[in-house]
């Protein structure tokens, strides 16, 4: 069975990375005994340095056009409810997530941090969690399994290592979701499960060149495709 590594750079505050990664998983899931898939997953800030606010209200700010930001959130809105994700917008706030990345950099166990990612996610989008306060983070992380976890929330390598995660992924592109396989290519984007599982068998036949997939929704930190 041919395994395929993948490095996926996401962030909590972008409305597409949670649908991606549904639909990545669904890929996953349909090429199981075909293709072993290796994940590793990155940090990304789309609002580095900025205070938490209402979700809506930050990006009616981005895109300044109160239509435009109503239609992305639509859109986003139908697409997750296509993967079976609740999108509460009003109840979503956008600002740093630097400590939720350093919460996920703090565990060791690659499936303890896809649960906790997880829970995350939809902590963050769904249940109008604050992802912004580190007891609600430790709590959350708990509850998905990561019990007594010690997180040095300040830690100079975590934060490095943070921004050593965005730095290689603006060499590859400037927005996520962002998979790179076997570090040969890359797609972009909020993908259909599809397109996903053609890269994933591309890359487990070690073809260099990036298959036939085209770009899908990103956020970047101008804002997101609607």
């Amino acid at each position: 069975m041919k395994t395929v590594n993948v490095t996926i750079w996401s962030d909590f505050v972008c409305p597409w990375c949670w649908i991606a990664k549904r639909r990545f998983d669904h890929a996953v899931a349909a090429l199981e005994g075909e293709v072993e898939v290796v994940v590793t997953t990155k940090a990304y800030r789309l609002a580095k340095g900025t205070t938490p606010i209402n979700y809506i209200r930050a990006v009616h700010a981005k895109f300044g056009n109160p239509v435009a930001a109503d239609g992305m959130m639509t859109a986003v809105a139908e697409n997750g409810r296509q993967e079976g994700l609740v999108y509460n917008f009003p109840t979503m706030r956008f600002g740093d997530t630097s400590d939720a990345h350093a919460l996920l950099k703090s565990i060791a166990d690659t499936g303890l941090r896809e649960r906790v990612s997880e829970r995350l996610y939809r902590a963050a989008t769904t249940d109008g969690l604050d992802i912004f306060d580190r007891e609600m983070l430790l709590a959350l992380a708990a509850e998905a399994g990561a019990t007594n976890l010690v997180v040095d929330f300040d830690s100079p390598r975590i934060a490095g290592g943070i921004a050593r995660d965005e730095a290689e992924a603006n060499a590859v592109s400037n927005g996520v979701p962002l998979f790179v396989f076997n570090d040969r290519f890359y797609v972009s984007g909020a993908q259909p499960a599809a397109a996903f599982e053609k890269a994933l068998r591309h890359a487990a036949i070690d073809k260099p060149a990036q298959p036939p997939v085209g770009d899908g929704a990103v956020c970047s930190v101008d804002g997101c495709d609607a």
